[in-house]
């Protein structure tokens, strides 16, 4: 498991510095000089609201180039970050509860005071909600963030703008990607 999650992580970290070293950083965006460093591994143990990992482990936010969609957001294992059009920023709140928490999953924030990892994502732009079920929520320019359950790291986009047109792939700066045809 931990060479799977390191291969993926140089492989993510790779076309990362590819593309902001190919086409340019996007606004407010830094080119790294380095790859990121491996996440903290995890005991896997689930956080009470049954999302996300233990509080050993800090979220992770990576800005890749994933092809036909541009420069979008995955977690530490390539997943891709979501946001929904149900939910709202001003205040930022999260409306996905039960079944839709259980495909949409709330990509859990670490403890407080802990700082995600990120790589290509404005520090100023993350913060945190706290959901309706207890659980702290990352948000991303105040757009809770989520994570489909069959995403498999591949940057695929498994829901991109649904049957409902609701959910929407994640830019760097929190916009929803809306593909070309």
């Amino acid at each position: 498991m931990t060479d799977q999650r390191t291969r993926l992580l140089g492989a993510v970290a790779a076309g990362c510095l590819l593309a902001l070293t190919a086409c340019g950083a996007p606004d407010g965006a830094a080119t790294p000089a380095d790859p990121p460093p491996a996440p903290a591994a995890s005991s896997g143990q689930a956080h009470p609201a049954g999302h996300g990992t233990d509080d050993d482990a800090r979220p992770v936010l990576y800005a890749v180039q994933s092809g036909p969609l541009g420069i979008v957001v995955t977690d530490g294992s390539g997943r891709l970050m979501y946001r929904s059009a149900e939910d709202s920023t001003d205040p930022p709140v999260s409306n996905c509860a039960g079944s839709c928490a259980a495909t949409w999953i709330p990509v859990a924030a670490a403890s407080e005071g802990q700082e995600p990892d990120l790589l290509g994502v404005d520090p100023a732009l993350v913060g945190v909600v706290r959901r309706d079920d207890g659980m702290r929520q990352l948000t991303l320019a105040g757009w809770p963030l989520y994570r489909h359950r069959d995403d498999t790291g591949t940057l695929e986009t498994t829901g991109q703008n649904g049957a409902d047109a609701t959910w929407f792939v994640v830019t760097s700066t929190g916009e929803a990607v809306t593909p070309q045809p």
